[in-house]
């Protein structure tokens, strides 16, 4: 019968291997964190968003065509194919100005950051008295 010797281990301390691979993850990680806390991210997870409101240079268009494609029904179906407006439904070019029609210039001096999204969205309070003129409320979507 022969006597089995013990494998000799380690007994004390963490495998330089795994302080290395620590230091690595640390280190993406912190590169990772920094990354997203500088610059101008997509206020908007849209398809095809590159910028949002908050960006410093404003709604880019890819925004705007995101919000458009992304609608049901679609704004085209009253709006018109090019959105220049179509019988009562007016034009929605040249809307980071402000509203080009009377009924939202009020929720524009009151709200000029954001009254695109409360009319869009039509469920809060700042729209509730405001005559639509058939807009449906996209506050589902």
């Amino acid at each position: 019968m022969s006597v089995h010797t013990p494998i000799d281990s380690r007994t004390s301390g963490i495998p330089t291997w795994a302080i290395i691979l620590t230091a690595a993850i640390a280190l993406v990680a912190a590169v990772y964190l920094f990354s997203n806390m500088v610059g101008d991210n997509p206020a908007l997870a849209l398809p095809g968003a590159s910028g949002g409101p908050g960006a410093s240079e404003g709604p880019s268009a890819d925004v705007g065509k995101a919000l458009v494609s992304s609608a049901t029904p679609p704004c085209t179906a009253c709006h018109g194919p090019d959105l220049s407006g179509s019988g009562n439904f007016p034009s929605l070019h040249g809307l980071g100005d402000g509203p080009t029609v009377e009924n939202l210039k009020d929720l524009f001096a009151s709200n000029p950051d954001d009254w695109i999204e409360l009319w869009i969205a039509g469920t809060a309070p700042e729209v509730k008295d405001i005559n639509r003129n058939g807009m449906p409320a996209f506050g589902d979507q």
